[in-house]
């Protein structure tokens, strides 16, 4: 049972900043440097001052944000919607040279363990990113960003009220500053009725969160601070997150892959690495090929039920990789074998190609990468040595894997487009 709540949003004052496109930003987790600082030029009122602070005057970052937050809200440049709402949120962007939209809605939902069933996920998390989180949170008390969830809403009984809000003018109506291909609206939703109508019909969803891990498990563990603390209430503010409810019938949810670059300490060459893999890859070298046609052969892989990979050295050494067996062949012995989470990309990835190289050769440094692009661009530029291209998971395959249970590696999704940080916010207290 997933128990959600409408709330007095927290927005940016459009009486003293009629133009907030370039108050938002992407989520923290997602801005290089060299963003964060365009982030900050485009306004002196970023949310990027809050989520991503740099320390001042001897004072730590979360204080810094903290005194931020409270000087904006004394002079109302952030203000609190004088009614509790749930928000509705559509979000326009362009995927495959083709304009989507997807629509969802914003609310509170109760922070519940993952052994409950009720909220699911389907990624590691790393320690590092929750300490940071943490501190931010117990400082500033409030949830800047969403954490985007998905629900099967096959019958459109929740989509159905969501779209008849629509016909109403929205509140908000923006570009993104920082991405002109994103449009952002918002419609509140304050009829008594129709909340009571949502509240009722989530009750009986799984939510599954698509991104956002990190935040969720600081919020759980804030929470259970606070309740340590003092066990005397048994509902307060830290008992929920801000959360986008997106509905994952609709055809325009995308998933990108996300690909690997890796920085070797000492390169053990083109060559040994080929052997490494060979045993278990069928092997095809690529003539300067293009981006273009490396999705092609990735996408067509995919289409037969194939399991490849594209291994960039340089501009002359590219390979492409097909799995020679079928999973099923290559753990004959094994008992009550999931095959379903081994044949995912990112698993045979790290079982038969990262992990073969990880015990052989020391590897200084991994990073992920969203666009083919971008890894050939890095990779030329010889900043690392190889790039590694795969292709992402499918929703289906999330859904049917996080019920059972199975989490898959460290950043094997990225959801695109991700909702934007600052549009809507929650605050625990007034």
């Amino acid at each position: 049972m997933v128990d959600i709540l409408p709330f007095n949003g927290l927005f940016y004052n459009q009486e003293r900043i009629t133009d907030i496109s370039n108050t938002i930003s992407p989520p923290y987790d997602v801005i290089s440097p060299e963003l964060k600082d365009k982030l900050k030029k485009s306004n002196t009122y970023n949310i990027v001052n809050l989520i991503l602070p740099d320390e001042e005057n001897n004072k730590d970052k979360y204080t810094i944000a903290k005194d931020t937050l409270e000087n904006w809200l004394k002079n109302d440049i952030l203000k609190q919607d004088r009614e509790e709402c749930f928000y509705i949120l559509e979000e326009g962007f362009i995927d495959e040279n083709k304009q989507k939209s997807i629509l969802g809605l914003v609310g509170l939902t109760k922070i519940e363990p993952y052994n409950k069933g009720t909220i699911l996920r389907h990624e590691k998390t790393l320690l590092k990113p929750k300490q940071d989180r943490l501190s931010l949170l117990k400082n500033c008390r409030t949830n800047f960003g969403l954490i985007y969830t998905l629900y099967n809403d096959a019958s459109k009984d929740i989509y159905n009220i969501l779209e008849k809000e629509l016909r109403r003018k929205p509140f908000v109506n923006i570009i993104a500053g920082y991405n002109s291909s994103l449009k952002f609206k918002l419609w509140k939703i304050n009829n008594k009725k129709t909340i009571d109508n949502i509240i009722k019909l989530m009750k009986e969803k799984t939510l599954l969160i698509a991104d956002g891990h990190h935040r969720y498990e600081t919020s759980r563990i804030f929470k259970e601070e606070v309740h340590g603390k003092d066990k005397s209430k048994d509902c307060i503010p830290e008992d929920y997150i801000l959360t986008l409810y997106i509905s994952s019938n609709q055809k325009n949810i995308s998933i990108h892959p996300t690909h690997r670059i890796i920085k070797f300490k000492n390169h053990p060459g083109l060559k040994k690495i080929l052997e490494k893999i060979n045993d278990s890859f069928y092997i095809e070298s690529l003539n300067t090929p293009s981006c273009n046609l490396i999705k092609k052969k990735m996408l067509n892989s995919k289409l037969k039920n194939k399991k490849s990979f594209c291994f960039y050295f340089n501009k002359k050494d590219v390979y492409f990789l097909t799995l020679k067996s079928n999973i099923k062949d290559l753990y004959p012995e094994t008992i009550n074998l999931d095959l379903e989470y081994e044949n995912l990309d990112v698993n045979i990835l790290h079982k038969l190609l990262l992990d073969k190289l990880l015990a052989e050769y020391d590897i200084k440094n991994i990073q992920f990468i969203h666009s083919i692009e971008k890894v050939f661009k890095i990779i030329n530029s010889k900043q690392f040595d190889i790039g590694i291209i795969l292709n992402a998971p499918d929703v289906g395959d999330l859904k049917n894997l996080s019920t059972k249970g199975k989490i898959m590696p460290q950043k094997s999704t990225y959801f695109y487009p991700k909702p934007c940080t600052g549009l809507v916010m929650y605050k625990f207290d007034n």
